[in-house]
């Protein structure tokens, strides 16, 4: 039986009307029973800090851009280490239907840890996490559908974007974006956000409207060893929350081909226009060479303050991460030589080398 995300009731039947989900006995417990509950839960929690939750500051978020298995999550790690920020925990983003109600509880007496399916990374309910999920979990339009539809991955990456939805849809979108951002900031006491997940990339453009003065950081990374680590991701998650057949590797290889062009372009369009002290790129290589170094300087071109204040804890988290090492998997001869035909653009913008291998003429 797959493991299943908190989805409200509203999320579930949205997601089977679009998707062709098996019927089966705990599905339907989970869309009409306990989906119900989240839903109730979820009004619950409107009424009793909707009001609270409505005038939660927005201001001076830091939104953290990047293809998949880039580094976003160890970027968003070493900056949430700085405690004049807020950030969504993995509590509040697996259950958006009640954190602001019971966060401060859970997390005073939670204890666990868990390492992540697909890159044995620690994860623990106080530790930040990506958004999205709380957006799939409360029924925004979401590529991550497409983790529990596993035959529908390419389809769904085409819900990445608000401004290609329905009207309805694109809607829906904006206001729950805009509730559980407003309640993380009221747990979090009016702190400035960090938020981080791949797929606000493709939605810059929606995010600067919501978040007028946000600033963004595009982490990027070697596309040889994204590419791979992102076929191994989508079979890690898959085979835990998928609710059908998963697509082959090569299969999911085919998709990420001309997916991550998209992604190129609509992260262009997105940021153009933004001033260099609210858009800034930093390179994984770089980052984990020497990460206070990296962090230091992403302050300096943001403009932020208290870099010397944070030092010590980024310091300590560096120290706790020195024996983590994340595998890179390169690809096979024949999908390194599609990558770099049909990439090559990418691997100039960001300063990356093409590879030939030893039977091709340079």
């Amino acid at each position: 039986m797959p493991a299943y995300f908190n989805l409200t009731a509203h999320a579930w039947r949205q997601l089977r009307s679009s998707w062709d989900l098996p019927r089966t006995a705990s599905l339907e417990a989970q869309t009409y029973l306990f989906g119900g509950l989240r839903s109730l839960t979820a009004a619950f929690q409107t009424c009793i800090a909707g009001t609270r939750r409505a005038s939660a500051p927005k201001v001076g978020a830091i939104v953290i851009l990047g293809f998949w298995r880039s580094g976003t999550s160890l970027l968003h790690d070493l900056l949430c280490t700085d405690d004049q920020f807020g950030y969504p925990t993995t509590y509040a983003c697996l259950n958006p239907h009640h954190f602001v109600l019971t966060q401060s509880r859970a997390l005073a007496r939670a204890g666990g840890q868990l390492q992540r399916p697909q890159d044995r990374m620690i994860v623990g309910p106080q530790t930040p996490q990506e958004d999205e999920f709380a957006l799939l979990c409360l029924g925004a339009r979401s590529p991550y559908e497409g983790l529990l539809a596993p035959r529908n991955f390419a389809e769904a990456f085409a819900l990445a974007d608000p401004n290609d939805l329905s009207t309805e849809d694109m809607r829906r979108w904006r206001r729950v974006f805009d509730q559980f951002f407003r309640g993380v900031s009221l747990v979090s006491g009016g702190k400035p956000l960090v938020l981080k997940s791949p797929t606000h990339s493709y939605r810059v453009a929606t995010l600067r409207e919501l978040l007028p003065d946000a600033r963004f950081i595009l982490i990027v990374r070697n596309p040889y060893e994204v590419f791979e680590s992102m076929v191994r991701t989508y079979r890690a998650l898959t085979d835990k929350y998928g609710l059908g057949p998963n697509l082959s590797d090569d299969e999911v290889r085919h998709v990420l081909i001309p997916e991550r062009r998209r992604f190129e372009a609509k992260l262009s369009s997105g940021v153009a226009g933004l001033p260099k002290q609210r858009f800034v790129t930093l390179k994984y290589e770089h980052l984990v060479q020497n990460p206070l170094s990296a962090i230091e300087a992403l302050y300096g071109q943001l403009e932020l303050s208290g870099f010397e204040h944070m030092r010590p804890k980024l310091a300590a988290e560096v120290a706790k991460r020195r024996d983590y090492v994340q595998a890179a998997i390169r690809p096979s001869a024949e999908w390194k030589a599609r990558i770099t035909e049909q990439w090559g653009d990418i691997f100039d913008r960001y300063g990356y080398r093409r590879e030939v291998s030893l039977n091709e003429t340079p």
